[in-house]
């Protein structure tokens, strides 16, 4: 058995044991097998691949044609990452993870402070603690085409009350002239020419009744730049939005303080440093006799450690970013563009 297979299967058995009891599995709020808010990469096989594979590089660059580590320093570089990384895995997974819980945490308070927004929009964001956030972020911004489509009533629903019913006699002229618009299809696809009519004419209504526009489709209506305009100036929802801003970009700011301690250093006591874990790596590196081959194994380290590491902070937020989408946030709304901001900001440390 090769080096390298022996040090992934070591790793791996570290991983499973810390998954039981830790943090990070006891943040665990879905099904089984599934990462906790805030986390969707980093799991056993993510961690191997993303920390392992790097340093795997490194050595074959190191012990080729300019064979910049002997064998030997190798030998002792490999032990010395072995034990700087299954020490400093369950620390990097539970200080990120607890960043987000605690973010959830104060999402739930927040649900409850406006249990009748949620409670009346609950089939849109049911069980999507993403889209829930999203919503809190920026409440209008979550009228997308895409989501209304889905979900018509919920949409009304969610205008009417965020509105504060201030919109709902706008909202009951809408929803009679998308049921005669309705009825006018189905009496049209009855009869000759009626598939072209059903696909053209599918939901259209008017935008505003008073003012004779051109017949839109009621996903475009509801999720229209004057709908959310309109909804941006009442109290609840600047009241929602500053609370959602303030502590999704506390989080965010958090998670970059965290990567940038991390991704600034230059040694490995200041990794060690920047995550409060020691280890005994430096007394296996203290044992590569020759000064430059001790210093370049120790800066291979530093790197594929790094390198892991800013995987795995870019990663979790590029899943976050895809849960939003998936969910039918806008790639343009400012709490997908704030997120991929930090991922990138990350990147480029």
């Amino acid at each position: 058995m090769t080096p390298e297979k022996l040090l992934r299967e070591y790793i791996q058995h570290v991983l499973k044991e810390d998954d039981t009891g830790s943090v990070y599995g006891d943040l665990a709020i879905a099904g089984a097998g599934m990462n906790p808010y805030g986390m969707s990469f980093g799991d056993n096989d993510d961690f191997k691949h993303v920390f392992i594979d790097p340093f795997t590089d490194v050595l074959k660059t190191a012990s080729g044609k300019g064979k910049e580590l002997s064998v030997k320093a190798q030998t002792l570089a490999k032990v010395a990452f072995e034990t700087v990384v299954t020490a400093l895995i369950p620390v990097i997974k539970n200080s990120y993870a607890e960043i987000f819980a605690h973010e959830k945490e104060q999402i739930d308070k927040i649900k409850e402070e406006y249990a009748e927004v949620y409670q009346s929009n609950w089939d849109a964001f049911k069980d999507n603690d993403v889209f829930c956030t999203a919503f809190c972020y920026a409440p209008a911004a979550i009228l997308t085409a895409q989501l209304v489509s889905k979900v018509p009533e919920a949409a009304m629903k969610m205008i009417s009350v965020l509105s504060g019913g201030e919109l709902d006699h706008w909202l009951g002229k809408v929803k009679k002239e998308h049921s005669k618009e309705r009825k006018k299809k189905k009496e049209k696809s009855d009869g000759w020419g009626g598939e072209y009519y059903n696909t053209a004419m599918e939901g259209f209504i008017r935008e505003d009744i008073e003012d004779g526009e051109k017949p839109k489709s009621l996903a475009d209506v509801l999720s229209s730049d004057k709908v959310k305009h309109k909804l941006e100036q009442y109290p609840l929802v600047k009241k929602m939005e500053q609370s959602g801003r303030e502590l999704v970009r506390g989080t965010l700011q958090q998670a970059y303080n965290q990567a940038k301690g991390v991704l600034k250093a230059s040694s490995l006591a200041e990794i060690e440093k920047a995550l409060g874990k020691k280890t005994n790596a430096s007394q296996e590196i203290a044992k590569i006799q020759d000064p430059k081959e001790r210093q370049a194994s120790e800066q291979k380290i530093v790197q594929s450690i790094k390198t892991g590491l800013r995987d795995f902070y870019t990663k979790n937020l590029e899943g976050q970013v895809k849960q939003a989408l998936d969910a039918g946030i806008s790639e343009d709304s400012e709490y997908v563009r704030d997120v991929k901001n930090v991922a990138g900001k990350i990147k480029a440390l």
